[in-house]
């Protein structure tokens, strides 16, 4: 009878020892399946069971980084934070988890996290490039770090280039660097795309209007100096030259009035006007300066 008894502990213990192993590797295997199957609800349960019952220094980073996934899929930010934290602290890290994470931080409008984590994985990861860079861009536009926007805008892929929107930023930063050719050539494709630019009718109005009256200026400055019939005609040369680049301008300032009739634009097109000697149009502008 004893002996018996002595079987049946020895065989409960055995099974209890195994038991828990199994278990734990059960829940393990439920999650990542689960996960495979897109049952990602599953997959968060299973992994919070296997985290529960597994000491903490026998779960390998890469597991906190597959349940993060998951959280992250269903929309349990906080819980995939948490997670990915446990999985770097574990030394793990993947293209996929630091994708993950920026789009976390992008959700929540934390910038300065989402930039750390763009900016490692550009660092340490060559996968889907094109997307995180053209994040990048973006959020080098929006904080003002204007060289690194350059230079990232560099390993665009030409779809991200074409995009008004990044066209747009591009422009406004090379305005900032007085890059002159690049707003030339870039203000006119942006016009292509969005007729009434604000930014880009402007930069065509003013430079051309800047061109004439400059050169106007500069002509009539030398004829006064030297009024002879040589200058005179050369007087005339140029004022021809200003003719044409006035109206080049006058183009883009009506559009700029047609869209918006301020002061500032009622000033350039009534001198523009007076150039051309229409005192009718250059007073009819005249009344909207204060």
């Amino acid at each position: 009878m004893r002996i018996e008894i002595y079987i049946l502990v020895v065989g409960i213990f055995v099974l209890t020892a195994c038991s828990g192993p199994k278990s734990l590797t059960s829940f393990k295997d439920n999650a990542e399946n689960a996960a495979l199957q897109g049952n990602h609800n599953l997959a968060v349960e299973s992994w919070q069971q296997y985290f529960n019952q597994q000491p903490a220094e026998e779960i390998n980073g890469a597991s906190y980084a597959k349940a993060a996934q998951s959280a992250f899929q269903v929309g349990n930010n906080e819980l995939a934070v948490n997670w990915f934290d446990q999985a770097r602290y574990k030394n793990f890290s993947s293209a996929e988890m630091y994708a993950s994470l920026a789009k976390i931080f992008r959700t929540e409008d934390n910038l300065s996290k989402e930039l750390s984590a763009l900016e490692f994985y550009t660092e340490n990861f060559n996968e889907n490039l094109s997307e995180i860079n053209a994040r990048l861009f973006e959020i080098y536009y929006e904080i003002e770090m204007f060289d690194k926007a350059l230079t990232v805008w560099g390993k665009l892929e030409q779809t991200s280039k074409n995009e008004l929107a990044n066209q747009e930023n591009f422009f406004q930063i090379n305005l900032e660097k007085k890059n002159t050719e690049v707003c030339d050539s870039l203000s006119l494709i942006i016009l292509e795309k969005d007729s009434q630019n604000i930014e880009a009718l402007e930069w065509n109005a003013k430079k051309f209007y800047v061109k004439a009256e400059n050169r106007y200026k500069e002509a009539m400055e030398k004829y006064n100096k030297n009024k002879t019939t040589k200058q005179y005609r050369i007087l005339l040369e140029e004022l021809e030259k200003v003719t044409a680049d006035f109206k080049k301008a006058l183009p883009f300032f009506e559009k700029l009035w047609e869209i918006n009739p301020e002061e500032k634009y009622a000033g350039y097109m009534a001198n523009i006007y007076a150039r051309f000697g229409n005192e009718e149009k250059s007073n009819y502008y005249k009344k909207y300066l204060n």
